[in-house]
């Protein structure tokens, strides 16, 4: 008799695990470019290549500076270069994430309807 309460106390919960489990759909998360056209992808492709571009020729240039104070200089001028960069990438990472629970949200509305 205890197995027999045991075993439909296991069923109960795997059933009810399930049910939860099945309303609960992992979120797929895209990081690839499908939505962009190849228009957008080649100008992002072009706009990066630029920023490299800048980078390595600003390390040439501090690499054959002599002058201590003309290096200290392109060394800030880089770095600043480089920061830069990443505010934009954080400030459009956080726009698509934006985006993205916007979206998340319209769907969980028009499921709840």
């Amino acid at each position: 008799m205890k197995h027999i309460y045991t075993l439909i106390a296991a069923g109960l919960l795997s059933a009810a695990s399930m049910s939860t489990f099945a309303e609960n759909k992992p979120m797929k998360m895209k990081m690839d470019m499908g939505g962009m056209s190849e228009q957008m992808k080649d100008k992002q492709a072009r706009k990066k290549q630029q920023y490299i571009l800048q980078v390595d020729a600003l390390s040439s240039k501090i690499r054959s500076e002599r002058n201590s104070k003309k290096k200290q200089k392109l060394m800030d001028e880089q770095l600043q270069l480089i920061r830069d960069h990443q505010d934009a990438k954080r400030q459009m990472k956080k726009k698509m994430m934006k985006k993205h629970m916007q979206k998340m949200m319209n769907k969980k509305k028009s499921m709840q309807m």
